[in-house]
């Protein structure tokens, strides 16, 4: 079964901050290429969405929320993405994505 991935404003604001600080402070090249990683492993959702374990936090929220961790995507670079499988609409909601900047001693995005 194939699942529509919805990509939330917070979740997609949070890829472009982190890609514009990549600009700023790494190269364009890096930017693009983080871009295309976290732009792939969200569209792997597609297809596998359950291979994302149940994130810990939704003991403590009442419902399932999985999490897709994408590490070292550059190195130092992790990102997490929350995201909530409807069952009844084959469909897949990512709301955030936090991301991760190890060792770097620039300002992080906010």
């Amino acid at each position: 079964m194939s699942y529509q991935v919805l990509i939330q404003p917070p979740a997609f604001g949070e890829i472009e901050t982190t890609y514009r600080w990549m600009c700023d402070y790494l190269s364009a090249d890096a930017a693009n290429q983080w871009y295309y990683d976290i732009q792939d492993a969200i569209a792997s959702l597609q297809e596998f969405p359950y291979r994302c374990s149940v994130a810990p936090e939704a003991a403590i929220i009442g419902r399932e929320i999985r999490q897709l961790w994408v590490v070292d995507i550059l190195p130092g670079v992790n990102a997490r993405g929350f995201f909530t499988l409807h069952r009844d609409v084959p469909q897949v909601v990512l709301p955030s994505l936090c991301v991760h900047l190890e060792s770097w001693q620039c300002p992080i995005p906010t």
